[in-house]
């Protein structure tokens, strides 16, 4: 191999691992606890790295208390028929979600499944895959 050559497939390699690296996954969120939230959209960001929704629920306390939820990519939601459209704010919506791992954001999580208002329904991460382990805890 000439120098060229190998400097090209070590900066590829390096590139590779660099991408690889700063994708988290799942590895924030405890996939093994599974948190029901219904609430009320507040914005729903579709769009790449990972689509966001930012819900508003009221806790048994009578509290309102804003949770940040990351679901998946957008072009993986528009092949399940979602878009930048399919929630609005003031939509109430049941979702269920694995809560991050740092204590210091508690209302924070990754999105498992949506129920949305007039029976639209979309499990983002099914049991077994994408980091939810086949059954909960």
């Amino acid at each position: 191999m000439t120098a060229p050559s190998v400097l090209g497939f070590g900066l590829g390699v390096l590139l590779c691992a660099a991408v690889a690296f700063a994708h988290h996954g799942t590895s924030e969120y405890v996939m093994t606890e599974e948190i029901s939230l219904t609430g009320t959209v507040k914005e729903w960001t579709f769009q790449n790295p990972h689509s966001w929704l930012r819900l508003d629920v009221t806790g048994p306390d009578g509290e309102m208390t804003e949770w940040s939820i990351e679901s998946a990519p957008p072009n993986y939601m528009a092949r399940q028929g979602w878009s930048a459209e399919s929630l609005a704010r003031g939509d109430e919506v049941t979702i269920l979600i694995s809560p991050l791992r740092n204590e210091n954001d508690p209302n924070r999580g990754i999105l498992l499944e949506i129920d949305a208002a007039g029976g639209k329904a979309l499990v983002v991460r099914p049991p077994g895959r994408f980091g939810r382990p086949a059954t909960a805890e």
